[in-house]
């Protein structure tokens, strides 16, 4: 995954919820980086702590969870150290979000032109006629059409591809050295999924910024990513370049979710689906989080959780029976 010095660099992430039942371990112990110009590719059903490691890197774990064990650096700064004030200081600074659903995210009483130049103006000294300039700029930048005009639009004039694009010039207005981008195209039509998965390369490319991309589709993901993380139940199960993912993915569960990727030319019929359901994280199994649903899991695996480990050429899985076939 490079040998650089990373903007984004993880280490035994934790972060957990109290219950009744105990502690709820939303994100148990996680590491990974991420360098300037890269693409890590994030993906795992739902309910797998993509979104929260996300939030954790952000410092906006909801209450009453918290980050229970770890450290997150952005370049030179320990994130989960920070106090509050600091933390709002390096939001859209260094590190910046893009949100599945931008009608939740917009202020839906403030023109797209208005939030794209508060959010510059939170981190640069300027006049509002320089804001505005700046705004304009980036909302040319992601060809939005006839920006002059679509500065004064409400989010409710958009639609949800032209939306996502100001959310994306939001997010940029400050050139941040991360994006997070947490299921971006999700809630919009392949072709409009396209274009927004290339305008962000294009804005990578001209920015030189590491993203991290989550995602429950590796379809997208493959397009997209230098290097994969699989997530399930908390944990990061399977790592490495994109290329050695796809290519012969070592545990059982990224090759289910493999499996579940419509492919052209395929007869049409019912898709194909990973049986049973991410595990209830209170209550986890004694052993591999993933064996009542694995085809290869026997007393062994259920006995003991196995290490995320080297498979050659930095390419890690946690599995006992990695890069076995199903009988």
């Amino acid at each position: 995954m490079g040998d650089g010095k990373p903007v984004l660099d993880v280490r035994d992430l934790a972060v957990t919820f109290p219950s009744e039942d105990g502690p709820l371990h939303a994100v148990a112990g996680i590491s990974y980086r991420i360098e300037a110009g890269r693409t890590l590719g994030v993906v795992g059903e739902s309910g797998c702590g993509k979104s929260m490691t996300a939030l954790a890197i952000l410092g906006l774990v909801p209450p009453p969870g918290r980050i229970s064990g770890g450290t997150v650096r952005v370049g030179d700064l320990e994130v989960t150290a920070l106090a509050e004030d600091q933390l709002a200081a390096i939001r859209g600074e260094r590190v910046s979000m893009v949100f599945q659903e931008p009608m939740t995210a917009l202020n839906p009483v403030m023109t797209v032109g208005e939030q794209i130049a508060e959010a510059w103006t939170l981190h640069r000294e300027g006049s509002a006629a320089e804001a505005r300039a700046a705004a304009l700029h980036m909302i040319e930048r992601v060809r939005i059409p006839d920006p002059r005009r679509r500065f004064d639009d409400y989010p409710h004039h958009m639609s949800g591809g032209m939306r996502q694009r100001a959310m994306i010039a939001m997010a940029l207005a400050c050139e941040p050295d991360l994006l997070i981008a947490d299921e971006p195209t999700t809630a919009l039509d392949v072709t409009i999924q396209a274009q927004i998965i290339e305008l962000m390369m294009e804005m990578q490319a001209e920015l030189g910024m590491a993203i991290q991309f989550i995602s429950h589709n590796l379809g997208v993901v493959s397009e997209i990513a230098d290097d994969v993380a699989v997530m399930y139940a908390g944990r990061i199960v399977e790592m490495g370049t994109a290329a050695q993912i796809f290519a012969a993915p070592r545990h059982p569960y990224t090759s289910a979710l493999m499996e579940t990727i419509p492919r052209l030319g395929a007869r049409v019929g019912r898709l194909p689906a990973i049986p049973g359901a991410v595990p209830d994280l209170r209550a986890l199994p004694l052993g591999c989080p993933f064996s009542d649903r694995c085809p290869l899991a026997d007393t062994g695996c259920r006995a003991a959780l196995p290490p995320l480990a080297d498979q050659g050429g930095g390419h890690l899985a946690a599995c006992f029976k990695a890069g076995e076939s199903a009988p």
